[in-house]
This record gives structure tokens, C-alpha cells and sequence, in this order.
């Protein structure tokens, strides 16, 4: 019996400490810091500004107005199942994504850098792996994002 109550106490510290990772806001996003903040060691991390092979991710490329092009990904990304945006300002853009089952938050940050080029970082907040779906959700941004600017109509974005 002791026993018992020794794991499901276990078990319910695990559980909260989940919680609390997952639904608070992270102090390390741009938002909070202002600085594009590194990939921990952990690889549930992808960043257009790490240099190593498990965190780096090319950065997204903008064609036209890059202002308007982040409105565009912005409305986009809202549109995705479990996706809402948390913060849209001038060159910045955090997207947290809540998975179906286990309502895990992933953030996901935009930041205009230089000319047309878009900062890009995709984090879990609870959990050492995340199986490749922070990869994979900047690689889908980036394909719709290279399919929408290659279209002939493609000028400017509507704002």
C-alpha cells in the first residue's frame, strides 16, 4: 500500500510539473527577451541561427514585401488545427501550436533579419524528443510559403 501511494504521488508530481511546463510562456522567446535565443541541448529545437546538424534549419526567404509576407504566413498558420498566434508585431511573429492528444504547446517564432530573410525558431516546452514535428512544421512553412510566392500572380501579399 505505502508503495502504491509512493508512485501515484510520483505520478502526480510528474503530471503537474507537465502542466506548469507546458501552459506557461517561456521566458526565453523574443518576445520576452529580445534576443533570438539558441537551441537548448535538448533536440526538440530547431533555429534558422544554430550551426549544428540536430537545431539547424535553413531560414525562411520572403519575395516582395517581407512585412506583408509575415501577414500572410500570420493568417496561414492561424488557419492550422490546434495553431494560435500569441504575438504579431512589426517583424515578429509567435505561433504556439497545442498537439491533439497529449495538449502539448510547441512555440513557433518568426523574425524579419536581413533583407528578405526570416528568422525561424520551432520549440517543445515539455519533453526531451519531440520526434521531428518542430522540423517538419518549419519544413511545411516553408513549402507553402516557396508554393504561394511561386505562383505567376505572386507580386505583393495583400496586407
Amino acid at each position: 500500500m505505502r508503495k502504491l501511494k509512493w508512485i501515484l504521488g510520483l505520478v502526480l508530481v510528474l503530471v503537474a510539473m507537465a502542466v506548469f511546463f507546458t501552459l506557461r510562456t517561456p521566458g526565453h522567446l523574443y518576445v520576452n527577451s529580445g534576443e533570438f535565443t539558441d537551441c537548448p541541448a535538448r533536440p526538440s529545437c530547431v533555429s534558422s541561427m544554430a550551426t549544428d546538424g540536430t537545431h539547424g534549419i535553413a531560414p525562411l526567404r520572403a519575395r516582395g514585401d517581407v512585412t506583408a509576407t509575415m501577414s500572410m504566413m500570420a493568417r496561414h498558420l492561424s488557419s492550422l488545427p490546434g495553431a494560435s498566434i500569441e504575438h504579431l508585431g512589426p517583424g515578429y511573429l509567435h505561433v504556439v501550436f497545442v498537439s491533439p492528444k497529449m495538449r502539448f504547446h510547441d512555440d513557433l517564432e518568426l523574425l524579419v533579419g536581413d533583407g528578405q530573410m526570416i528568422n525561424v525558431r520551432s520549440i517543445s516546452r515539455f519533453g526531451y524528443r519531440d520526434f521531428g514535428v518542430n522540423r517538419d512544421r518549419v519544413e511545411a512553412l516553408r513549402a507553402w510559403l516557396d508554393e504561394e510566392q511561386s505562383r505567376p500572380d505572386w507580386e505583393q501579399p495583400e496586407r
